[in-house]
């Protein structure tokens, strides 16, 4: 499929998704019952942190960064409607941004003592300009969060030509909206998962397979029995040295 690799693929999508996600995600089994709650879990102790929110959607992390107790956020989505209601979640303490993480951040260097990022590193094709940006925007031994789809979910989800490389993908999207929406998408291999934050000078400390919640188990045991089973995203735990 032709398309510009530079351009922000994903940005249409999020802007008619915009306002049924922020009402419905944090009921769905793959959001608010198995990536958020895996998010926040890995979070540690954020209190008195300088953060950036990397691909903020409509604000739910950095709702839960406020409340644990960060001393600063600043959050940053492509989609101005996703920022919007990012604002009218969290309010004026918050510095938000719209912005491109395949572009330069308009950030001053060391400023963050943490960057978090759910699922939106899933939309850049080429890694090396968003973990680039992030390794200059943390303070040395910053540490680097994020979350994506595990490459076995991915796989399964979109079907894509090989198992091995980054492919542009599209999938349709059904209950956030009236109408369905098309969203691109990128699947990645292990190998160009984990290859691009080594090569951005980060250590990688830690990864976590997510599994939902429980209580989904009584909500929708079909959902709980997939995603317990085969996994669906996958949570990087890096550091700048």
């Amino acid at each position: 499929m032709s398309h510009d690799s530079d351009s922000p693929i994903a940005l249409a999508a999020y802007e008619a998704l915009a306002e049924g996600y922020a009402a419905n995600a944090e009921r769905k089994a793959e959001n608010g019952y198995n990536e958020h709650p895996a998010m926040r879990a890995q979070l540690g102790d954020v209190r008195g942190l300088a953060i950036l929110d990397a691909g903020c959607g409509p604000g739910f992390l950095t709702r839960d960064l406020l409340a644990l107790g960060a001393s600063r956020v600043v959050a940053l989505d492509i989609s101005p409607n996703m920022v919007r209601l990012a604002e009218e979640r969290n309010g004026p303490s918050v510095e938000y941004l719209v912005a491109d993480l395949a572009q330069p951040i308009a950030q001053a260097d060391a400023r963050f003592d943490l960057i978090v990022s759910s699922l939106a590193l899933d939309y850049v094709r080429d890694w090396s300009r968003p973990l680039g940006e992030f390794y200059r925007l943390l303070k040395p031994c910053g540490r680097l969060l994020f979350s994506v789809q595990h490459p076995m979910g991915a796989y399964a989800w979109f079907e894509p030509p090989s198992a091995f490389g980054v492919h542009y993908c599209e999938a349709t999207w059904r209950g956030f909206t009236k109408q369905p929406v098309v969203v691109p998408d990128y699947y990645r291999s292990v190998e160009e998962l984990i290859n691009p934050v080594l090569q951005a000078g980060f250590r990688l400390t830690q990864l976590h397979e997510t599994k939902p919640l429980p209580e989904l188990a009584t909500i929708d045991p079909r959902k709980y029995q997939k995603n317990a089973t085969f996994p669906t995203f996958i949570i990087v735990d890096a550091r700048r040295d």
